[in-house]
């Protein structure tokens, strides 16, 4: 008796890119946290690397930094792990890619930095207000992140200048 056995090849969801990939820049010059279009920099110094999406119906970027954050009086800072960047400019459902991100962020990272992973785990900020018109009303912000298994940590009230922002953790790997 003979068995027949089926591997099916799955695309690569994701290519890591060079940190100041123009074909980045350009769709992140359209995202709201983008401060200065056209300019040089898209992710903030530190432990980083860049994914990039392409599809025949569009684009998506995700950047993942490691830094220290220092808060006016902190000796040291605290270290976090971060999406500092997701936009979505193609048909692809976005918690779709988050998920393919996902895994390649840790598999990436493990390559890159080595293991274990950062204790802290990745997380993301989003800005409740900026994103509002971009999502559906009766969805929370960060609906795509919350079905891509992320978990909500909490949001952070506006002040001192800073925009309100609700914090999501991703699974662990």
């Amino acid at each position: 008796m003979t068995s027949l056995a089926f591997a099916f090849f799955t695309p690569q969801m994701w290519s890591h890119v060079p940190i100041e990939d123009p074909r980045a820049a350009k769709i992140f010059d359209g995202h709201y946290s983008r401060q200065s279009p056209g300019e040089d920099g898209l992710v903030a110094p530190g432990k980083r690397f860049l994914l990039m999406h392409e599809g025949s119906a569009g684009s998506a970027i995700w950047a993942v930094v490691r830094n220290r954050w220092k808060a006016p009086g902190w000796a040291k800072g605290v270290w976090y792990w971060r999406n500092s960047i997701f936009r979505n400019v193609s048909s692809t459902r976005s918690s779709d890619l988050i998920k393919g991100a996902v895994d390649v962020t840790y598999e990436l990272w493990g390559r890159r930095y080595g293991l274990p992973l950062p204790a802290e785990g990745l997380t993301t900020e989003i800005d409740i207000e900026a994103t509002r018109e971009h999502r559906s009303p009766w969805h929370e912000p960060g609906w795509c992140y919350k079905k891509a298994g992320w978990t909500h940590v909490r949001d952070t009230p506006r002040e001192h200048g800073r925009s309100a922002k609700s914090i999501w953790k991703a699974p662990p790997p």
